[in-house]
């Protein structure tokens, strides 16, 4: 009995561990996707909504490559409105198309 627990340990070790390491690669590989534009868009609207209530929003709906010096990264180009001292500014910004981070923000003075 023994010799043949031994015999089948070295091939049940090696199956367990590749379904385990199966499950941490799928794991990694979610966190790799990318954000929808209107995930990112919410997320900035939801950012600007803590000071004041936001008017108007867009943003772009496929990726532009940008590149700056040795570094490239695919971004979504949006904005947003919102009022301010009983006047509507409006920010235009680019995130990060993977993580959905604000990249650059400008105000837009009309």
């Amino acid at each position: 009995m023994t010799n043949t627990f031994n015999k089948f340990l070295p091939l049940t070790l090696g199956v367990l561990t590749g379904f385990i390491g199966g499950i941490q690669a799928s794991n990694v590989l979610k966190k790799q996707e990318r954000l929808t534009p209107q995930q990112i868009l919410n997320n900035i609207k939801n950012s600007f909504q803590n000071e004041t209530p936001v008017q108007d929003s867009w943003i772009s709906v496929r990726p532009e490559r940008i590149r700056k010096f040795a570094l490239s990264t695919d971004i979504y180009q949006g904005g947003i409105s919102r009022l301010e001292d009983n006047q509507i500014v409006r920010y235009e910004f680019q995130a990060d198309a993977k993580t959905g981070s604000v990249l650059n923000l400008n105000r837009i003075d009309l």
